[in-house]
């Protein structure tokens, strides 16, 4: 090749890296915006669409990260919370939660918009791994809608009736997330009402009308004094919101009739407030179900011979739906139905000696999930009731209630025993619990 062709050849080489550079140069920069357009949007998606439109994040969104809490400031974060992200201009945060229900095979994943002044701009649930047979969102589609625009008081934000595990499951993770913003004074607290802070001590008080800390109730219709009223599912009582003068009280009235009253601290304020608790008496023994002539006819199958049926008045505010004593022969025995929460509402059947030694345990039914569970292959049943023969409250540790791969039928049954004990202690103590 001639050296004039080489050079010619070297330059036209070069022409055309130079016009493909300055072309990559010139699509880089109107593409670059493009690309990172993309990368925000699959990164903050979920979350600017629980804020405002025209919100936005920037380098320093993220200011809590569960993977790295270390390098956060933020502190009295839950294991819930996974994220938290300060939006560009001030608007307020965004967070990433998890809640997990009995019904979890994972984690909801879940994400929050939270105004500067503590109100949330939406809620939304990124991924649902509950059984879809109880997903609350098919059986209340306007559900998620009642946490918008509130504080975290969360005033007027309920459960779903039929799906109480996963939306209370829900409804926990959303306070958890509003809880760590309050704690980092990054929002005011908001404040609960009277009649939210006595319903709160519902489960403490009447341990009966809830599972694991979450009530299984139905609202009722309040009349008189009552601003409101709800009925355990398991029929195990009732408690009523009730106003007496200048106070706002909550009034408990279990299975056997007897009334209590506590003030919004949870003190017992029963002997001064007598009206009301006749009152709300008065509504419950009208809507009050008697489980009393079934208990009378299993406690006569479970021992032979039974007489002398007396039932038993208690002011325990437990699952024990029914009480009785008995007699075989000379010995004096003493029985129990409790209504506890398994896969379903369970009737249980305990029958202890004069000493408080268990001599029967019987259920109704055991619930299980039959699709995890086969109840015929894993569990002798009778052998499994057997196994609660002899045991006192003293012994009894809830061991003998397990049952591989059953949590909730085994709960049920740990509940009905220990109710069952606390019932017996109460009869030793004329009918009151110490």
């Amino acid at each position: 090749m001639k050296r004039t062709d080489l050079i010619k050849s070297i330059a036209l080489l070069l022409v055309i890296v130079a016009v493909f550079s300055a072309a990559m140069f010139g699509l880089n920069i109107h593409t670059a915006p493009l690309i990172e357009a993309n990368n925000a949007s699959a990164k903050f998606g979920p979350l600017l669409a629980v804020l405002p439109e025209g919100a936005s994040f920037d380098a320093d969104a993220l200011i809590y990260d569960a993977v790295a809490p270390e390098g956060s400031s933020l502190t009295d974060v839950p294991p819930s919370v996974t994220a938290v992200y300060r939006e560009a201009s001030g608007l307020g945060y965004a967070v990433r939660v998890t809640a997990t229900s009995q019904y979890s095979s994972a984690p909801m994943e879940i994400s929050l918009g939270v105004s500067a002044e503590g109100k949330i701009f939406n809620v939304q649930i990124d991924s649902y791994n509950d059984s879809e047979a109880f997903d609350f969102r098919a059986k209340d589609p306007e559900y998620l809608s009642t946490y918008v625009d509130k504080d975290s008081a969360l005033t007027d934000v309920g459960t779903v009736a039929g799906s109480t595990y996963s939306s209370t499951a829900f409804k926990t993770a959303v306070e958890e997330a509003m809880n760590a913003l309050i704690a980092n004074s990054l929002i005011a607290e908001g404040v609960k009402s009277d009649d939210q802070l006595l319903m709160e001590l519902l489960p403490t008080i009447f341990t009966g009308m809830s599972n694991n800390g979450m009530m299984q109730t139905e609202e009722i219709e309040a009349s008189g004094n009552m601003l409101s009223g709800v009925k355990a599912l398991n029929d195990s009582g009732f408690a009523y919101i009730m106003t007496e003068g200048d106070a706002t009280l909550l009034v408990a009235v279990n299975a056997f009739g007897t009334g209590k009253v506590f003030d919004v601290e949870g003190n017992d304020v029963t002997d001064a407030h007598a009206s009301l608790v006749e009152e709300a008496k008065a509504h419950a023994d009208a809507n009050q179900t008697s489980y009393e002539e079934p208990a009378v006819a299993r406690f006569e199958k479970l021992m032979e011979g039974a007489a002398n049926m007396q039932p038993l008045p208690l002011d325990t505010f437990s699952s024990v739906v029914a009480a009785n004593s008995f007699q075989v022969g000379e010995d004096t025995y003493y029985g129990f139905c409790a209504r506890s929460y398994g896969y379903d509402i369970m009737d249980v059947y305990v029958v202890l000696d004069a000493s408080g030694a268990i001599v029967k345990t019987d259920a109704k039914k055991l619930f299980f999930d039959e699709e995890y569970f086969n109840v015929d292959d894993d569990v002798d049943q009778p052998a499994y009731k057997d196994s609660f023969t002899g045991l006192t409250q003293d012994t009894w540790t809830g061991d003998n209630a397990l049952i591989a791969g059953a949590t909730m039928t085994s709960n049920a049954m740990q509940q009905a025993v220990t109710d069952a004990f606390e019932a017996f202690q109460a009869v030793q103590n004329g009918g009151t619990v110490e």
